[in-house]
């Protein structure tokens, strides 16, 4: 399990979390690769989930998988909040530092 601190980042005046790289190559994710985003019971997290069935796909090539959550996507975040992606087999958990 691999740890990240990140700020919530803006994209024409909506908030933005994009992860790429290695980090989602050690998590299981590659190019191509289905997700879905769930909203856990904590109202301080989302969970990207890897899955054949999901409705967004992992963009970028072999060598630099991405993925880009932005608008609605990013709720409950808002720009500027802190918070730590954490990176385990098949799941990324972004979680609200407090």
């Amino acid at each position: 399990m691999r740890q990240q601190k990140y700020v919530v980042r803006a994209n024409k005046g909506k908030p933005r979390i994009w992860i790429e790289g290695k980090r989602l190559t050690a998590a299981g994710f590659k190019a191509g690769d289905r997700f879905e985003l769930m909203n856990t019971n904590a109202s301080d997290s989302l969970l990207i989930r890897r899955r054949p069935e999901g409705g967004r796909r992992v963009s970028g090539n072999d060598s630099r998988p991405i993925i880009d959550l932005s608008g609605a996507s990013c709720a409950p975040f808002a720009t500027g909040d802190a918070v730590t992606i954490t990176y385990s087999s098949t799941t990324i958990l972004v979680k609200a530092d407090v």
